[in-house]
């Protein structure tokens, strides 16, 4: 503290201190000042608000204006003058003399952002842009103009900036500006926030008050980041350009950068990066007009406002032809934006008609009641529960209400969203459905809801459109619910119980975890599973019960109206007396009424409405019956009739009018006509059509009445007969090549090359295409609910996984994003051919070729979801050669009679195996683990936090935890990864991968769980709780301690000795609490309320291992594995035990987030997975259904998936992810397996492959292409077959204990090069050539000529083209050997501290090494073969292979890139402690006459390609005086996917790279004119090419052709590849642990990559 007077004065001297100066002026004139030019002290700050500092004369000829606008402390006049004197002001005095500037208007904008004003503020950044935008709009010079604007911008004027510009694209009104803004120069500008900021901030709030502005600026606060999410959005069109200081502060105590390069930046594509030899002060302050920072920016000014006078003139009189043309713009990009949301998320735009639908049964001045009763006032206006939930019998208006209420919400002018399940869907509504419906009516509704979701679309965000609970979060909890005005959104979801899957309301927490602004509202019938999930909402819920006293009114007024209108009676007196008389029998049912009064078009007198009346049977059963007596007299229209009843009663979801003509056509084969009017008039008002062209049901309860078992009609519907039936139908359909016509328009024009199809072969009437979506989404459904003893159905399933229509189907839905319509499709095939297992013989041909299908369509869409999703036809080429060969995918397609097929070799029979992938940490022990939507994270007892994609396997995001991990939570919304060990507490966030907050640990953490998204709480072996608010970073804490000294015999004794394991589980607004002890019960807590709830006790409890709660509220389960090997059940609300399951020996266990399965991880290695169910008498068991038997290696951890379908183990130092296909279960499939004999459950062996050697070396390729040769963990030197993988034999060893992990060929002298682990380096001369085909299967004898001890780990070995000679390379020493005489020619050490030496090979490295190290590369020289280089960050060094002589100089020859490309500031220097710095390596390629230089990303910048001429290599013309020619830098960003390897160079210009989903682009690489070129008679030859495209461009072709699997990774996360050419192609070769996998024809599917626009 004794330090803040100094402090402040050094803060306050470097925001205000001037200095003073001369200067001469380059324009003619001096600019030294008059002695009265010294500006008065009232005028030093400058003035607030714009002032205009130059106009042009005449006004007319001003083409744009230049507005400055200064940062923190500063003045619109101080900020821009080096002094006090005038003419230092240089916008002013500098700028506006200035010839080339003379038609800029030039203007300053000031506002008050002193820090050190003694005076609290209010202000804050929002308020600054504000008020810029008002002065733009309000000066009249810009207001009357067109000309565009530039804003130069330093430090925090930048960020106000960046927000005027998001204010003006936001406001309708001020389009026009929004158009005009040209150009931001941002001088320092903090966009990530300054350290600075922080201090600032501190001191303001002591000595002043607080000053929001400055907290603004603090390091990721939520204002910049709510700026920076935002106005990426709109950038596109601006031309950016950032300056950032390079020179430290000056001042004592501040010796700093101010705003350090990476907040200065944006990173945006376009943006251009400026280096200012400058400290933060000096980038806008300049001594004369030669000063090179002056120069510097004035020049880049000069530039910029040239592009704006070369721009079109943007016309923006005030009009009304301008007027609708800026409407009509606006109303183009709102139609825009809402295409791509409409896509993004999957929905239609269909909500406005079904309102409409329902709003057209209410009469006016119905409804009032309720919208003027105090539950519903107090709820809208948030003053009570935020959950309203309305239930009432069928059909007593509960939809109409809905209505009511969305156009009173509209009224008055809040965002008002809202779903009808009754009128979307028949008998499959789905929450997904409705909550991606909710999501796309926010965002056109609200702006801030717009950009989010924009915001996700933009960064890829992905997730399965089926599942709910995934929607859940990526949408709504990591996106929709952060924006400040959720409070103002209303929610009404009409007809609950008719959702399918309702019940994951409750199960899944979705309306637990509802924010509290956000206002809901739902109906539903009184149902039992309904009242039990909203008990445990608690007060967060208002239950309100619809009576027919309620409707009495509106139904009288519906009554009344309807009579009016029919115009049978004479008076009001004989309309009353009706009405009463429909009322009394009605019992509070609309449809009754409203089928009542339909009688009565027909008739004219009251005494025919009598007879109507006592005909009509007053219970809708009855009336239903009436109706089916009708439909049954017309014999004629019985069969069409019947046919439409069967599909929409038994449809998944209402058809359209045109599936259902298909529908019909396949069932009865007639065609109707005119369908809207026929299907009402052949159902007898039983089905509808509505204003959207769907077709319902009259009513549900209409449906239930037609699906009784026991109505007696030939209109009966028997359920499962006729939706096997259905299924039947369904399944013809999709196989009579229909998938055919579908596919055809889009192969045609797709750029695969060889597989589109004669559209004279496809026969399929463009109609029955009508009926496509419904039957490749919902077949599966009806099978499932099929009867099942129906051949037909089986044989036509049967049928249909034959067939290549299986594989269309699969293409399709991949190509709509809907992959869960496979797993789902999966389950219901699953759960149909269990029930009819008892019906089929034994070893059943046609059950085993269904269950096949059943595991295939699991395996394919969890290990292909990717490659689906970017390629669907992958299915039909790549997909099935890549599946195990045992599997039915594989045998059944993967050798078809195809001319182009990609054939897969050298892979062992085998089936599927459950595990999908293993990862291997080299260092440290596995100790921690924690499963989100978007992540899985593993810990390491080094400190190390890994955290991979669920879905590509691939590590994304490394974090350092100081200390052992012990403990790693996911907030709900995946938004923070809290880790924990012995002494430290860490919130990170791992999009940004930063370190958001720390906590020291004083005890023992045994739990902690995130409270929502804002708050940590966290138990503690010492008997404490503690609660910790991320944002402020303040904390309580209470304890159980003290209570042990109140025990009464009332309550359990709580132990004095501490607990050794404790668990959360939230239930509503309770927090509980599970405390384990050794020889002690378990204590369960409401944890908030610190108040002891009871104990779970058992008869002995030697230790406890691990306990969890089922995160299920209704199912209110405790696990407790106790240490003597015991599995224990309790039911928490009762504090008893239900079951107890003896020798599991469970070290971890974790529970599905839907509360249906359990796995367990035991101490000897073993994985057992149970389902939660009950027994006969209510009681909950658990019932095993899989298992894994494993090595003795204790399992550390397990966490399910998100969707429960996946589990992750920990053991040692692996990590694996399963998917059995017994966690796959559809949703109906509800029957308690108690119920009938337990399946045997499945166990899985694990071989202990651990002995076997894998390759560890680089795979290297005969001259002849007939063998590839590698090296091995076990010291071998191995021979494959290049035809079919197969391992030829052993060449030689070099000894045991060591591996090979270097391998080159001299295929001159027939050598072979190998280097071990140990740096022993053997040179071995083969008696014959390598053989040339699998047919000549001997080997050549062998014979050693060199063996050396390099001394040194070896990293790299090049041999020359003549094979005489020998480069080995070390970390920090090359050495060349004559491989005649085997002596040493020389050696040259790096003093470059530790450097890697790596040579061009295959040995593709997945991930970017951590350390500080720059990397030399050796590689041939590119034309001389007699010359080698050693290339090194910018510089390259040649040198002759027959002497080790230098050509080039000391210095080398330099390498400039187009841009800097090495992170140079990640080379010296510490790196933040908050995130990872990576090195980019770069590796060359040599082709003929050109190299690549390939760089991988870093954090900081994308994959980047280079292609060098071989004059860059030249010693002779290239030198320190005379740079290199400069490299052509290749775009790379028209693959979407991030680029990770090139993996060699086939042709003539043919690049072969990798991207990180492992798929093989070929990309092609002509000049420009080459391309025009192609078309005549010109031709570039290969000497003259690298040169062509450096001095005429060059222009790319991408094709994308097929993808390796990620197990064929190494532990290290290595892929090794190797590619050799044959006339019919390249073939690859990858290293599968011990085998060699040969993919041949791999380029033969292929699909051009063009650029998305």
């Amino acid at each position: 503290m004794g330090h803040r007077p100094e402090l402040y004065k050094t803060l306050t001297s470097l925001l205000s201190i001037s200095r003073s100066g001369g200067s001469s002026s380059p324009y003619g004139h001096p600019l030294t000042p008059e002695p009265t030019s010294v500006i008065s002290d009232d005028d030093t700050h400058g003035a607030l608000g714009l002032t205009t500092l130059h106009e042009p004369s005449p006004t007319s000829s001003t083409k744009g204006d230049i507005v400055f606008i200064h940062g923190l402390g500063g003045g619109s006049r101080k900020t821009w003058s080096l002094t006090v004197e005038r003419h230092h002001y240089w916008p002013q005095t500098w700028l506006a003399n200035d010839p080339d500037f003379a038609d800029m208007r030039i203007h300053s904008f000031g506002y008050k952002s002193d820090w050190a004003d003694r005076q609290k503020s209010i202000f804050n950044i929002h308020d600054f842009a504000e008020s810029l935008v008002a002065e733009l709009r309000n000066s009249p010079s810009i207001r009357r103009s067109n000309s565009r604007i530039i804003f130069v911008c330093h430090s925090m004027g930048g960020c106000v900036a960046k927000k005027a510009y998001i204010m003006t694209h936001q406001d309708p009104t001020c389009k026009d500006l929004a158009d005009r803004i040209y150009s931001i120069f941002f001088l320092g500008t903090p966009h990530r926030g300054s350290d600075l900021a922080a201090i600032l901030n501190r001191l303001s709030v002591i000595a002043w008050g607080s000053k929001p502005f400055v907290s603004d600026l603090i390091p990721e606060s939520s204002t910049l980041r709510d700026i920076n999410d935002t106005f990426r959005h709109y950038a596109s069109n601006l031309r950016l350009l950032s300056f950032y200081e390079t020179l430290p502060m000056k001042p004592r105590m501040l010796n700093k950068i101010v705003v350090e390069r990476h907040s200065a930046t944006l990173g945006y594509p376009e943006e251009e990066i400026v280096a200012m030899n400058a400290d933060h002060r000096q980038l806008c302050k300049f001594d004369n007009p030669n000063d090179p920072n002056y120069k510097l920016l004035r020049n880049a000014l000069h530039r910029i406002v040239d592009a704006l006078r070369s721009s079109p003139t943007i016309n923006l009189a005030p009009s009304k032809v301008h007027a609708h043309w800026a409407s009509s713009q606006q109303d183009a990009n709102q139609e825009s934006v809402k295409q791509r949301l409409r896509t993004f998320l999957g929905v239609d735009d269909t909500l406005e008609d079904e309102y409409v639908t329902v709003q057209m049964l209410q009469e006016p001045g119905s409804c009032q009641w309720f919208s003027e009763a105090g539950p519903f006032t107090s709820w809208k206006a948030g003053k009570s529960s935020g959950i309203l939930w309305l239930t009432g019998r069928p059909a007593s208006g509960k939809s109409v209400l809905s209505s009511h209420i969305i156009k009173e919400l509209k009224s008055s002018g809040v965002f008002c969203n809202y779903f009808f399940f009754k009128q979307r869907e028949a008998s499959k509504s789905t929450l997904s459905d409705c909550l991606r419906s909710l999501a796309f009516q926010m965002a056109i509704q609200d702006s801030q809801a717009t950009e989010k979701l924009l915001q996700l679309r933009h960064e890829g965000v992905t997730w399965d459109m089926t599942d709910e609970l995934s929607v859940w979060r990526r949408l709504f909890i990591n996106g929709i619910f952060k924006i400040s005005s959720i409070s103002e959104h209303f929610w009404i979801i009409d007809g609950v119980d008719e959702c399918g899957n309702f019940n994951s309301l409750f199960t899944k927490k979705i309306l637990a975890t509802l924010p509290r602004g956000l206002r809901f509202f739902a109906t539903s019938r009184h149902l039992e599973a309904i009242g039990r999930g909203l008990s445990v909402l608690g007060p967060r819920v208002s239950l309100q019960t619809l009576s027919e006293t309620d409707t009495l009114g509106d139904m009288r007024l519906f009554v009344t109206s309807r009579l009016r209108a029919l115009d049978r009676l004479e008076n009001d007196g004989s309309i009353s007396a009706m009405c009463e008389k429909i009322l009394e029998k009605s019992s509070g049912s609309f449809l009754w009424v409203r089928l009542v009064l339909d009688e009565f078009v027909n008739a004219w007198t009251s005494e025919a409405m009598d007879a109507v009346l006592n005909e009509v049977p007053t219970e809708l059963q009855d009336m239903y019956r009436r109706m089916l007596q009708f439909m049954e007299r017309d014999r004629p229209r019985v069969k069409l009739a019947k046919s439409i009843l069967t599909w929409v009663v038994l449809a998944c979801r209402p058809l359209t009018v045109a599936e259902l003509r298909v529908a019909v056509k396949l069932d009865v084969n007639e065609k109707l006509q005119n369908m809207s009017k026929a299907i009402p008039s052949l159902c007898h008002q039983l089905v509808f059509v509505d204003s959207t062209d769907r077709v319902h049901i009259l009513h549900a309860t209409a449906r239930e009445f037609l699906l009784d078992e026991t109505l007696d009609s030939e209109f009966a519907i028997h359920s499962a007969e006729r939706h096997a039936y259905l299924g039947s139908l369904l399944l013809r359909y999709l196989t009579n090549d229909i998938f055919k016509s579908h596919m055809l328009p889009r192969r045609q024009s797709s750029g695969i090359r060889g597989f589109s199809k004669s559209v004279s072969n496809v026969t399929a009437e463009l109609s029955l295409m009508d009926l496509l979506d419904y039957a490749a989404s919902f077949f599966s459904e009806h099978i499932y609910r099929g009867a099942s003893r129906d051949d037909i159905l089986m044989a036509e399933l049967c049928t249909f996984l034959k067939r290549r229509t299986v594989l269309s189907w699969i293409e399709y839905t991949a190509k709509h994003g809907n992959l869960g319509d496979i797993t789902r499709t999966a389950a219901n095939l699953r759960g149909y051919i269990g029930r009819i297992m008892e019906y089929l013989p034994p070893m059943d041909p046609s059950a085993d070729l269904v269950d096949c299908w059943v595991i295939d369509l699991i395996r394919v869409a969890a290990k292909f979801r990717s490659q689906l999703l970017v390629c669907p036809s992958s299915i039909h080429y790549i997909i099935p050669p890549l599946c195990p060969s045992e599997s039915i995918i594989s045998s059944t397609f993967a050798n078809g009679a195809r001319t182009l097929a990609m054939t897969v070799k050298g892979v062992p029979p085998s089936t599927w195996d459950d595990c999908l992938t293993r990862i291997d940490f080299a260092r440290g022990r596995v100790t921690a683990l924690s499963y989100d939507t978007q992540y899985f994270a593993v810990g390491l007892s080094t400190g190390q936090i890994s955290l991979y994609d669920p879905h590509s396997f691939q590590r994304v995001v490394g974090l350092n935890h100081p200390g052992r991990v012990t403990m790693l939570r996911f907030s709900d919304d995946g938004a923070y990864l809290a880790s924990a060990s012995a002494k430290a507490l860490v919130v990170w966030e791992p999009r940004s991968e930063m370190q958001k907050f720390s906590f020291p640990l004083k005890s023992e953490l045994i739990a902690f769980t995130f409270l929502g998204d804002d708050e940590l709480l966290c138990a503690f072996a010492s008997g404490e709780l503690t609660k910790w608010r991320l944002g402020p970073g303040e904390y309580e804490t209470i304890s159980w301690r003290g209570l042990q000294d109140g025990e009464t015999t009332d309550n359990p004794k709580i132990p004095k000795q501490p607990p050794s394991i404790a668990t959360f589980h939230t239930v509503g607004e309770t927090v509980l609490l599970a405390l384990g002890y050794r020889n002690r019960p378990v204590l369960i807590w409401n944890a908030l309320e610190l108040q002891l709830l009871g104990q779970c006790e058992t008869n002995e409890n030697n230790g406890i291992d691990d306990m969890i709660f089922n995160p299920n509220p209704e199912i209110a389960a405790l696990v407790v594995s106790h240490n003597d090997g015991r599995l224990c059940l309790f039911d928490y609300t009762t504090m008893t035990p239900t079951v107890t399951r003896p020798n599991v020996f469970a070290n971890s266990i974790a529970c599905s987030p839907d509360g249906r399965s359990l796995v367990t991880g035991s101490s000897r290695g073993i994985i057992e997975v149970f389902e939660f169910d009950q027994d006969h008498y209510g009681n909950m068991i658990l019932v095993p259904i899989y298992g894994i038997q494993g090595f003795d290696d204790s399992i550390r951890s397990v966490a399910f998936s998100t969707d429960g379908l996946r589990f992750v183990d920990l053991h040692d130092q692996q990590c694996r992810l399963w998917a059995p296909a017994a966690l796959m279960r559809t949703d109906n499939e509800m029957e308690s397996v108690s119920d009938i004999v337990p399946p045997t459950p499945k166990i899985i062996g694990i071989l202990d492959d651990s002995e076997i050697p894998e390759i560890t070396s680089p795979l290297a390729v005969s001259s002849n292409g007939g063998c590839v040769v590698a090296g091995k963990s076990n010291g071998e030197v191995v021979v494959f077959s290049a035809m079919d993988g197969e391992e030829l034999g052993i060449l030689y060893r070099h000894g045991r204990g060591v591996s090979v992990v270097n391998v080159t060929l001299g295929g001159a002298r027939n050598l072979v090069v190998s280097a071990d682990d140990s740096g022993r380096v053997l040179v071995v001369e083969l008696a014959t050539s390598l053989p040339a085909s699998s047919a000549t299967q001997k080997l050549p004898t062998t014979h050693i000529t060199m063996d050396r001890r390099f001394g040194a780990a070896v990293v790299g070995l090049l041999v020359n083209p003549s094979t005489d000679r020998l480069l080995i390379s070390g970390h920090n020493i090359d050495e060349l050997y004559d491989l005649s005489s085997c002596q040493a020619l020389g050696s040259i050490s790096h003093n470059i501290g530790d450097v890697v030496t790596m040579a061009p090979s295959q040995h593709i490295s997945l991930f970017d090494t951590s350390n500080t190290s720059a990397a030399i590369v050796a590689l041939q020289h590119p034309t001389n073969q007699v010359w080698f280089v050693l290339a090194f960050a910018d510089t390259a060094r040649i040198f002759c292979w027959s002497d080790f002589q230098e050509l080039t100089t000391a210095s080398g020859i330099p390498l400039r890139r187009p841009s800097t490309s090495v992170d140079v500031e990640a080379l010296s220097g510490p790196t933040p402690i908050t995130k990872t710095s990576v090195v980019r390596h770069s590796s060359y390629h040599v082709g003929q006459n050109f190299v690549l230089e390939f760089l991988p990303s870093s954090p900081s910048k994308a994959s980047q390609l280079y292609v060098w001429p071989a004059s860059a290599f030249d010693p002779g013309t290239a030198s320190p005086e005379y740079p290199s020619q400069p490299p052509t830098e290749v775009d790379l960003s028209i693959i979407e996917t991030e680029i990770i390897a090139v993996i060699g160079i086939v042709g003539h210009s043919t690049v072969l790279l990798m991207d990180a989903n492992f798929w093989i682009y070929s990309m092609e690489l002509r000049p420009t004119s080459h391309v025009r070129a192609s078309f005549s008679s010109g031709r570039t030859t290969v000497q003259n090419w690298a040169e062509s495209i450096a001095q005429q461009g060059l222009s790319i072709f991408v094709k994308r052709h097929f993808f390796a699997l990620s197990e064929w990774r190494t532990a290290g996360g290595e892929l090794r590849c190797a590619i050799t050419q044959r006339t019919t192609g390249p073939d690859f070769f990858f290293a599968n642990r011990q085998h060699i996998v040969v993919i041949q024809g791999g380029l033969d599917f292929s699909e051009l990559i063009q650029r998305n626009t």
